[in-house]
């Protein structure tokens, strides 16, 4: 007896031992890039002048105002999403996966051509004037509530759409036969079965709020500051990284708070299903009008029009249609004003995404693989769900943040990546790991594990079984975790802001130069390189979502 068992416990621990080799990249990724600089932050802003800060009449100014907008772009964005979902995930109508699809846009938009598209779209508010709005349109706080309600909209629609769609409808339909309105079903019976939905989005919406930083900086004119601004305020303008510390924990101890509502009253996590067409929903008839009008008016006046007076406005000069501001991306800007071309600055976008896709791909997909590796086998869950945790926590720590410990932490020995190009890559590379790990990990877990056995008996080795099984059965997952990669990359601003200076400028940098600078032919190149992002894109979910028409195509 004691030949077997020896043999079998060889066997396991031959395997392990390469399990644990491979562990070690994903979690030397995380504890270099993410506990490393944390710790730093922390170790600065617990100096001694934390409590006067943190004390300041401009910190809990700034800490008010980060909160009250956050909860109340929070509240209308819920509020909006529950008709558009009960329309969407419920009825049926012609060109329901066209105003879909354009309604998930805004979710996968950089937050600065968020900026910019409302920006833009406030030049106009002389027509709101007239119409009695003036008020509301001349107050740049409510033009940040209206940018991060159109921001977040799309995300709140989809996880509480898809949470609605599993839901079975004959229970709505038999209360109604029984003499219910519907107002009453939703209230009784839709909504509270919706209730664990609602609480994990409402809580991820308000964590993106509070670390809100493009849409704060440019459209509250300087004049309005959330704690993510005065954390750039104190780095870049008064070079004082304690208080910058100080105020980046206090951000996180908000985040932290997020996090908590959603573990506690939610499920921590938001499924983001489209539309089963498989599914058979009644027609949308007169009775549902309560619902259509606020989401046809979302979709329209919220949604539709900031989008196209965005790209109207990227061809037009002097009042007259022209591809000039297009072709003004070759050069600086009026007067000379930026550093490289708008050119130059997207291929050092490009490649920043190049590196931080091929980074995060690698090491999330390394750590999805052996997340559902340990989760079947592991004696002890509580080791799976402690290495999950370890490495989504970034996730919950703002770009702003991520870009200040680096700042501190990577500018002397012994890793002095300050002064490279490669330091934002790594942020970004950083913030894209939960993300990727999040999307591959159920597809991983989902395989049919009587398949791979199979292959084992029929002789195929692990390479094998991995890389025509496996890999196969999860590269959808793979192309839409690559796909979001990019749009993370892309757009990313709060770290950008503060590690790249010079010709090391990205799209979202030479924007806000672009933005913030007077000057018709400054404002118009930013139009035309905010409409080449938009594009961009609206491209690569068409290109995820295409792969997964094709996928459906063949499994049919």
């Amino acid at each position: 007896m004691a030949g077997p068992v020896v043999r079998n416990l060889w066997l396991t621990n031959r395997l392990r031992l390469p399990r644990v080799a491979l562990w070690a990249v994903p979690l030397c990724f995380v504890a270099v890039f993410f506990y490393w600089p944390a710790v730093r932050l922390v170790s600065l802003g617990t100096g001694g002048e934390m409590w006067s800060v943190l004390a300041e009449p401009k910190t809990l100014a700034a800490a008010w105002f980060t909160v009250w907008q956050a909860a109340l772009s929070t509240a209308i964005s819920i509020a909006l999403a529950i008709p558009a979902a009960l329309i969407f995930y419920r009825r049926s109508f012609a060109g329901q996966k066209f105003w879909l699809a354009l309604l998930t846009l805004p979710m996968v938009l950089p937050s600065i051509v968020v900026a910019i598209m409302f920006a833009s779209h406030r030049e106009f508010h002389q027509v709101y004037q007239q119409l009695g709005f003036g008020w509301f349109y001349e107050n740049p706080h409510y033009w940040i509530v209206a940018a991060h309600i159109f921001f977040n909209f799309s995300l709140a629609l989809r996880a509480i759409g898809s949470a609605w769609s599993s839901v079975e409808q004959d229970i709505e339909n038999a209360a109604e036969l029984d003499g219910a309105g519907r107002f009453r079903v939703l209230l009784q019976i839709s909504l509270p079965q919706l209730r664990t939905a609602i609480f994990s989005v409402a809580a991820l919406v308000f964590l993106y709020c509070t670390t809100s930083f493009g849409i704060v900086l440019v459209l509250g004119d300087g004049l309005v500051h959330s704690i993510e601004t005065e954390i750039a305020t104190a780095a870049l303008q008064f070079l004082d990284l304690e208080k910058a510390a100080t105020l980046a924990l206090l951000q996180t101890v908000i985040s932290l708070i997020a996090f908590l509502v959603s573990t506690r009253f939610g499920s921590g996590q938001v499924s983001l299903e489209s539309i089963d067409a498989d599914q058979q929903r009644p027609k949308i008839t007169s009775r549902d009008w309560a619902a259509t009008w606020p989401t046809a008016i979302v979709a329209i006046a919220l949604i539709l029009v900031p989008m196209l007076g965005l790209v109207g406005r990227a061809f037009l000069v002097d009042g007259s249609v022209s591809l000039q501001n297009f072709i003004n991306l070759l050069g600086r800007g009026e007067r000379q004003l930026l550093n490289i071309s708008v050119v130059a600055a997207a291929g050092n976008s490009l490649r920043n995404l190049l590196v931080a896709t091929m980074l995060a791909l690698i090491i999330g997909f390394i750590a999805a693989y052996l997340l559902s590796r340990t989760g079947r086998e592991a004696d002890s869950p509580w080791l799976t769900r402690s290495l999950d945790f370890a490495l989504l926590l970034p996730v919950g720590v703002s770009a702003v943040v991520l870009g200040l410990g680096y700042l501190v932490t990577f500018s002397t020995p012994p890793i002095a990546l300050r002064s490279s190009w490669l330091v934002l890559p790594l942020v970004q590379a950083l913030m894209a790991v939960p993300l990727i790990i999040r999307v591959v990990y159920p597809a991983l877990i989902g395989i049919d594990r009587q398949q791979l056995e199979s292959a084992e008996l029929d002789g195929a080795s692990a390479w094998l079984r991995f890389s025509l099984i496996e890999l196969g059965i999860v590269r959808q997952a793979v192309i839409t975790a690559v796909a979001f990669t990019m749009i993370v990359s892309l757009g990313e601003f709060g770290a950008a802001t503060l590690l790249t200076f010079g010709d090391q400028a990205t799209l979202p940098t030479v924007l806000y130069q672009l933005i913030s600078r007077p000057g018709g032919q400054n404002f118009g190149m930013a139009m035309a390189t905010a409409s080449l992002i938009l594009l961009v894109s609206f491209s690569l979910i068409a290109l995820a979502a295409r792969k997964q028409s094709w996928r459906r195509s063949g499994a049919s």
